[in-house]
């Protein structure tokens, strides 16, 4: 239970008129085995197409804190993953502001403004999923300026905060 991955939203939808809401939605992710391991960093997206996740999981022993002497795994574009979290900061770099939008696709091809998207995370919003039979290199991402409503790429970098449970095939 501890190292589960668990969302709770609430959803507000349609006109006021006939406006509903959905509260405490919920989804959960448990690793199903010591193999799946969590992957937490800020990351630097570009306003080119890259790899979203790439470095190393998270490492902890049994009492949660990482073991000295021990190098951290890295992570490979066969690894799986299993529950993903992701977060448009609004900023550049933690504190530089941004209304930049993020783009990502999870099937291996590279996002760009004028092609097929399978996610705009916009300014200050977030996006989960427990995607299936995806790898981390399947999940790309690039920023795109969609302030005049028509996508264009980015100027720079939007900062995201991206969690994931992975399954280290290695």
């Amino acid at each position: 239970m501890a190292n589960d991955a668990t969302m709770t939203t609430k959803a507000v939808f349609l006109p006021d008129e006939i406006q509903r809401t959905l509260k405490d939605l919920t989804f959960s992710y448990t690793p199903a085995n010591s193999s799946e391991k969590w992957f937490y960093g800020l990351i630097n997206v570009r306003n080119s197409s890259l790899n979203l996740i790439e470095g190393y999981f998270v490492e902890t022993n049994v009492s949660g804190g990482r073991n000295a002497g021990v190098a951290p795994t890295a992570i490979t574009t066969s690894d799986r993953v299993k529950f993903l979290f992701i977060k448009n900061t609004a900023t550049t770099d933690g504190s530089s502001a941004t209304d930049e939008s993020v783009l990502i696709t999870i099937d291996g091809s590279a996002p760009a403004h004028s092609s097929q998207v399978v996610l705009e995370i916009g300014t200050g919003e977030s996006w989960s999923c427990k995607p299936t039979n995806t790898t981390v290199g399947d999940i790309y991402s690039i920023t795109v300026d969609s302030a005049s409503g028509v996508l264009s790429t980015g100027d720079g970098n939007v900062q995201c905060v991206v969690a994931a449970i992975i399954d280290d095939v290695a």
